[in-house]
């Protein structure tokens, strides 16, 4: 039983190291953020909580969990508030992708969202989604977005 009262903590398959279980900590936009932005990308506003991020992360010794949902965030944090070009959002995902103990939760369907996100002109939420329906077996994905449905995971509805 976690705090989140009677419901039992549930792990994914992935969360297993030599058959036994280990323990998985889910990253925030706001942590994730500060721990891939360094002071050449933006001026660090707050040093103590990036170096206590950069501590956790790289030294604690535990396995971290990124969603597709906080990484879809952070991609339009980099791209609509912080100014990064899809060539620089994608070396920064790319390094997250790499990194040894933290974990997203369908690495391959991020890495096509993000090449066809560095190769189009639609939002990475947007070739996220067009993703992972197509791993969940869908045939395409229904979208008014003109950019998005030049992509041919999608069908442009009305035209």
């Amino acid at each position: 039983m976690d705090r989140r009262g009677s419901r039992p903590r549930r792990r994914a398959s992935w969360c297993t190291q030599g058959g036994a279980e280990i323990a998985v900590i889910g990253l925030d936009t706001n942590i994730l953020l500060r721990w891939l932005l360094d002071d050449s990308i933006v001026a660090d506003d707050a040093p103590a909580q990036t170096e206590l991020v950069s501590r956790t992360i790289l030294e604690s010794g535990e396995t971290f969990f990124v969603n597709d949902i906080v990484l879809a965030e952070t991609i339009w944090v980099l791209r609509n508030k912080v100014g990064q070009s899809r060539k620089v959002v994608e070396e920064i995902v790319n390094r997250l992708l790499c990194s040894v103990n933290v974990e997203t939760a369908n690495p391959a369907v991020v890495r096509r969202a993000l090449d066809a996100f560095v190769k189009g002109k639609a939002d990475f939420a947007d070739y996220l989604i067009a993703e992972l329906n197509v791993e969940a077996g869908c045939s395409t994905t229904l979208t008014f977005d003109g950019k998005a449905s030049l992509h041919p995971s999608f069908s442009r509805l009305g035209k």
